[in-house]
């Protein structure tokens, strides 16, 4: 094994990462991702959305409150643009690609817990998990691509990894438990690659 007990997972919108992530906490991992400390930063600012034509819109809080995060992005769209440009273009531009990299590691402690990151989107997160020890892979999930905006063309975030290469990949075909049995078969491949590597290196 190597030091760290670190995985992150990638993948395009509603390939299954979520669902893997939870195989491993299951396992007794601890999930965190690079979105979640974005979801905060919007839950503060708490932006109008608009729902429907004949409607006033509604505060973000409010939406989330009703749906969760996963239903207000399938149902408004504005929901999932608010999350890919205030990521991307506000905060990774604004602040720096590493502003939610290190949001995330700030609070992880790889002595005492094992980590499974659910959505790597960029070659700076894919680097900063490798760099520590861990493993980054790929969910393809066949028959879906990459999220699109209002134009029909790919946000960045989901076509950020396109040509990383990644220490496995895991294609998500079948039932929940399927995926399950992979991801942990995947990982410790992926694991015992990892560790020659670095013996050899």
């Amino acid at each position: 094994m190597t030091d760290a007990l670190l995985v992150g997972l990638a993948g395009f919108a509603r390939s299954g990462k979520d669902s893997a992530a939870q195989a491993l906490v299951e396992g007794g991992w601890r999930r965190d991702a690079f979105a979640d400390r974005l979801k905060d930063f919007l839950i503060r600012q708490n932006p109008l959305v608009p729902a429907y034509p004949d409607t006033p819109p509604y505060r973000l809080v409010n939406l989330i409150a009703a749906y969760g995060w996963e239903g207000a992005k399938e149902k408004f769209p504005e929901v999932r643009r608010l999350l890919h440009t205030t990521g991307s273009d506000a905060g990774r531009v604004t602040l720096g690609e590493d502003v939610w990299v290190n949001a995330l590691f700030n609070d992880y402690e790889p002595e005492r817990e094992a980590l499974v990151v659910s959505d790597v989107r960029f070659p700076n997160e894919a680097r900063a998990i490798q760099s520590r020890g861990g493993v980054v892979i790929w969910i393809d999930r066949p028959g879906v691509g990459p999220a699109k905006d209002q134009h029909g063309l790919p946000y960045v975030s989901e076509i950020g990894l396109r040509n990383w290469n990644f220490d496995a990949t895991l294609i998500n075909d079948g039932a929940l438990e399927d995926l399950r049995d992979r991801l942990v078969g995947v990982t410790a491949l992926a694991d015992r690659y990892h560790t020659a590597a670095c013996v050899i290196e």
